[in-house]
Formats: C-alpha cells, structure tokens, sequence
C-alpha cells in the first residue's frame, strides 16, 4: 500500500441516496451518532423544466496540510505513506482540538471522549485488497480509489477540485462551484 491514493468522487453521478453514509458507520461499527461520511445537499436548479437537486458527498479530504495533525497536542495524528491521514486510536486523549481545527467539518467527537470519527479510506479494506465500504456500496458509482498517478487521464479533462486525498469532478463548472461554493480552487 505504498502507492498515494486519490478518492475520486464524480458529483455528476451522486443523486443522494446516502448508502456510502450507511456502508461507512457498518464498516466502522457506528450507532447513532458521529458519522464520517455525510452527503450534503447543495442546491436545486431547473433543466429544460425539469428539477434537479445537487448533491456532494463529504468525507475526510486527508489534506496536503491537515490543520488536524498540526493542532493534535499528542501527536495522535499522522500521515501514512500513501498519503492518508490517521489517528492512532491508543495515543488519542479525545481532546477534540483536532475536530475544531478541521476546516471541512469532517471530523466528530465520539461523546464518550474516545478518539473522534474520521474517514481512513478503510485502511484495514484496502491493505486486504478490498475498496473502501462507501466506493464499493455506492449504487452510483460515484467514488472511486485509484492510483494519484492515474488521476488525470480518469478525469478525462473534466473539471476538477482536489485537496488531499480527495478530488471531486463534474462536467459542469457551475455544478462543481456550486458544490463547493466557491470557496475552493477548481481546476
């Protein structure tokens, strides 16, 4: 698993049925509660008369820089080789620093001051050669892992924002802007 991985979400096929929500709490064991994987409505917008509503999927983006791992005062919190972010759960003093440092909101603390809940692209699926639980569920085919080396030929020219380990794409500009509401750099 030395490769950088990139989770490729294609918002253009997402239409918010939630099952990558459902698969990350089974495959993690959650109740009620913390989710790491949330799908968001973005917006409504009319097409030739019809009623189209936008969707984006948001996870952990195991940034290039994560806020998380720099304020974590236990340095709980790492980078692994193929660039994802982790926490190690045996070093996390469940502070929460790291959940109020996260610019993307992903992070939540677990109300029992254990480590919070946060997407690891199921680390422990992938060293088994299986997909994350979100990609392999998703109905849609929305999300796909592949090798960061492969990212732009998948792409196929369309537009595209990434941060981390994570690349939303869309064939429409004002979809994706949309999505991430102009806060971001889309290429």
């Amino acid at each position: 698993m030395n490769s950088r991985v990139v989770m490729a979400i294609d918002l253009d096929r997402c239409w918010g049925c939630r099952t990558c929500e459902v698969a990350c709490k089974q495959e993690l064991g959650l109740g009620v509660g913390p989710s790491p994987m949330k799908v968001l409505e973005t917006g409504t917008r009319m097409i030739d008369g019809v009623l189209h509503r936008d969707f984006i999927p948001t996870l952990c983006q195991h940034c290039d820089q994560p806020a998380c791992l720099t304020a974590c005062p236990v340095e709980a919190i790492v980078r692994e080789e193929d660039g994802t972010i982790q926490i190690r759960q045996e070093v996390c003093n469940g502070c929460g620093i790291c959940v109020k440092a996260c610019p993307f909101g992903v992070m939540e603390e677990d109300g029992e001051g254990g480590a919070p809940a946060k997407c690891t692209l199921c680390r422990e699926r992938r060293e088994g050669g299986a997909p994350p639980s979100c990609a392999q569920h998703c109905i849609g085919r929305v999300m796909t892992l592949i090798d960061e080396d492969l990212f732009e030929v998948w792409r196929r020219g369309r537009y595209a924002w990434k941060t981390g380990r994570i690349a939303y794409v869309s064939d429409k500009w004002a979809s994706l802007g949309q999505a991430l509401k102009g806060n971001h750099h889309v290429a």
